[in-house]
């Protein structure tokens, strides 16, 4: 079923999403034409070319069918500003645990998120941190799998997934080894540190504070570390806060995000001297209005997005880590885990690390597995669905050695923190 759904879902952005896509992946394959950061509007590289309110306008007035409702104590919320907004809207299931099929559609109408990018990250989600029998993940923290017996332990759901779906240097959470092992919580003082650098935010400004949060994290935390998948996570992460949560109207098309609008999103609330973070309790603004649904932001674009950020700032894309002390960083060189596929060079050029993304979580997700599942074929099947379409949007080059021997000297790669969030 999920297979089925996602292929439809494919297709239909493939063929009529986005037309003239062929054109703009060509145009994207070579870096130097890429546009830098302040050369883009809030809709990023590929720019949103009108405005139609029927379209673009998200319902979520009181008495509506995506009204917010604020989280129960046994719903999922987690690290991701966005997820928690869209559960809380009913976008996605109020619980936080959702399906593939239920992300790709709950994403599309409230974010205008891509249906191919939206099935890839949730298939990952479900194989590192979900419930591959049931075909669920969570949110936020651990939930009882859909089918007694299928797996030997609860999912750990987002939350609890350090170093395998979530990473050091969110836009604003804490690393989990400087907090206690909670990467959940809002760091006030990092968000402030976002709020206080504009009045409005553009991707420029968010790949700045991406630089911030990395230089933060690899000078005061000796179990800084980054992977080949969840060490792109929080550059995409920053990504996603201008191209997916901006305004948009028929006077700023490629869409706005001021400080109003990025503190609904975060459930912050009070005045500049004295923000409180208002946990799980997210919210879509009113009178706002996604980015059209026929550009939406999917894997190509991100892609791009994070080429962007890797001319700008090369070292945030570094993998590796620090070795038990501040600021005391060592880099793994991406052939050694590519089997020579990449090298420091090349995997900085194109779509390179956009591939890379999705292919080292698909080819982590089968070791993850081994010993959980009985049979893994059912769930690669649809795994490799999700992703090699993807991949060959991308135009990736194959990747059949992916070798992590090289972490094992880094003290977190071994760290998964045990507090319950």
């Amino acid at each position: 079923m999920y297979l089925r759904v996602f292929a439809l879902a494919s297709s239909a952005y493939t063929a009529a999403a986005m037309p003239g896509m062929a054109a703009m992946l060509e145009e994207r394959q070579s870096l130097p034409t890429l546009p830098l950061s302040q050369a883009q509007g809030n809709s990023g590289p590929f720019p949103s070319l009108q405005f139609n309110a029927a379209d673009q306008f998200v319902d979520v007035r009181p008495g509506t069918a995506h009204q917010y409702i604020a989280p129960g104590p046994n719903d999922k919320r987690g690290p991701c500003p966005g997820l928690n907004a869209a559960a809380n809207h009913g976008f996605l299931p109020r619980s936080g645990v959702t399906t593939i099929t239920q992300t790709v559609n709950g994403l599309g109408a409230a974010y205008s998120f891509g249906p191919e990018f939206a099935a890839a990250l949730s298939v990952i989600a479900i194989g590192l941190t979900g419930d591959p029998t049931g075909g669920t993940w969570s949110i936020g923290g651990p939930y009882p799998p859909s089918l007694l017996g299928g797996l030997l332990s609860n999912p750990s759901g987002i939350s609890k997934s350090h170093n395998t779906y979530e990473s050091d240097t969110s836009p604003a959470r804490s690393d989990a080894y400087l907090n206690g092992g909670d990467a959940v919580s809002l760091n006030i003082t990092r968000f402030d540190k976002l709020y206080f650098s504009a009045q409005n935010y553009t991707l420029d400004i968010l790949r700045d504070h991406n630089k911030l949060t990395h230089t933060d994290s690899i000078q005061n935390n000796p179990y800084y570390f980054s992977a080949p998948f969840a060490g792109l996570v929080p550059p995409i992460a920053h990504h996603f806060i201008v191209n997916l949560m901006s305004n948009h109207s028929a006077d700023n098309i490629q869409g706005y995000l001021n400080r109003d609008i990025l503190k609904t999103f975060f459930a912050v609330s009070g005045p500049d001297n004295g923000h409180v973070w208002n946990a799980g309790q997210e919210k879509i603004p009113q009178n706002w209005y996604k980015r059209p649904s026929n550009n939406p932001y999917g894997a190509a674009a991100a892609a791009a997005d994070v080429a962007i950020l890797a001319v700008k700032y090369p070292e945030i894309v570094q993998f590796g880590g620090n070795t038990g002390t501040p600021n005391s960083f060592v880099g793994v060189n991406p052939g050694d885990i590519s089997g020579g596929v990449y090298n420091a060079q090349t995997l900085l050029q194109g779509n390179n690390l956009g591939c890379f993304f999705f292919q080292a979580a698909q080819q982590a997700i089968p070791s993850v597995l081994s010993g959980v599942l009985s049979n893994l074929t059912p769930f690669l099947n649809i795994l490799n669905g999700a992703i090699n379409p993807v991949l060959g949007i991308l135009n990736c080059p194959a990747l059949l050695t992916f070798d992590q021997s090289a972490f094992e000297q880094f003290p977190g790669y071994g760290y998964h923190p045990a507090k319950k969030v």
